[in-house]
């Protein structure tokens, strides 16, 4: 378990993670591009304006977790769970969320262009003033 720590501005490529717990990080204004995650669980995380690029997210757990203003392409979400995660403000671009399941879900104005949530399942969806596809 990795818990509270500051990583502004922090950069990681081809990182690797399983079954890694991250509580209560600040990875704001960071860059994760080419990583994997499989069997992890963010709780409690600030992730504004991180910038995600071809990200791979399996199995992974998402609890109080806020990504506002951050920019996702070409990553994937595959069997995670999203509970009370914000998206506010945040930019898609081939995005895959599938067989993904949570309860309060919030990405008031997010854009997002070919975003595929086949088999994805979410209670307590706020996507007002969103654009998706």
């Amino acid at each position: 378990i990795h818990a509270a720590l500051v990583l502004w501005l922090a950069q990681f490529v081809g990182s690797i993670s399983a079954g890694t717990t991250f509580k209560a990080f600040n990875f704001k204004q960071a860059g994760w591009t080419g990583c994997t995650f499989t069997g992890c669980q963010f709780v409690g995380c600030a992730l504004d304006g991180i910038a995600i690029t071809e990200c791979q997210f399996i199995g992974c757990t998402f609890a109080q977790v806020s990504f506002p203003d951050s920019r996702m392409t070409g990553s994937s979400f595959l069997q995670c769970t999203w509970n009370d995660v914000d998206f506010d403000g945040g930019q898609w671009q081939d995005v895959t969320v599938r067989q993904c399941t949570g309860n309060g879900v919030r990405a008031h104005g997010l854009h997002g262009q070919r975003v595929d949530f086949t088999g994805s399942y979410f209670e307590q969806l706020d996507f007002s003033a969103a654009t998706i596809n």
